[in-house]
């Protein structure tokens, strides 16, 4: 895993330097390997899908006037969540009121066998539990849900976390054990038993925690 962000490290930083020679086409090609990601955390963020691609194109032009200003010493991928995640809030605080969260994709379902995915059941199963992910994610609040997005929408780590959200890794992960405490209260009020992607995120960050 370290080693294929040492490879996007350097391809990302490649692309910047041609950008800042002078190369549009550069840009170009940092804006389609990250726009997906980049609506998805906002996505995840305000809850709809149009203001979604309006302030992903907002952050895209953000990223494109800063970008002579970019500390090379930072990850691209990291400088530009941390501005989506900044945009996404900014927008969901002056909405003044509680947005629905969005279906988005687990990114966990591609590991699953053709013949799985194709089961109704399992299609199903899927289906209701981000249903469920969604209802109780409205319910908690803006200041724990940034990261709850960045945990089990980009499935960040803890470290990942604490740089996107340029906070110490205690801090990232108080403000996870808090916004998870609160996830699970909202979602056994109103389901009763976590689901399988949450206690299992649940698991490996009580194993972090206790390092």
């Amino acid at each position: 895993m370290n080693g294929e962000k040492t490879v996007a490290t350097d391809e990302d930083g490649t692309l910047i330097a041609r950008f800042l020679s002078g190369d549009a086409t550069a840009f170009d090609t940092l804006f389609r390997k990250y726009q997906d990601y980049v609506y998805h955390i906002l996505y995840g963020i305000v809850g709809s899908a149009e203001e979604a691609r309006d302030l992903t194109q907002d952050v895209f032009l953000q990223v494109y006037r800063s970008l002579p200003r970019f500390r090379h010493n930072a990850r691209f991928a990291t400088w530009l969540y941390r501005i989506a995640v900044n945009r996404g809030v900014d927008a969901a605080r002056g909405a003044k009121r509680w947005r629905f969260l969005p279906l988005v994709q687990d990114n966990s379902a591609k590991e699953q066998s053709a013949d799985e995915m194709t089961e109704p059941e399992f299609a199903f199963e899927k289906q209701m539990e981000q249903k469920f992910i969604q209802d109780t994610l409205q319910r908690c609040p803006l200041s724990h849900r940034d990261i709850l997005v960045l945990r089990y929408y980009r499935d960040m780590s803890l470290e990942e976390i604490a740089e996107t959200l340029d906070c110490s890794l205690a801090a990232a992960k108080v403000r996870l054990y808090r916004a998870r405490k609160v996830f699970k209260e909202q979602y056994e009020t109103l389901y009763g038993a976590p689901t399988v992607t949450a206690r299992t995120k649940e698991d490996a960050d009580a194993t972090q925690a206790v390092r």
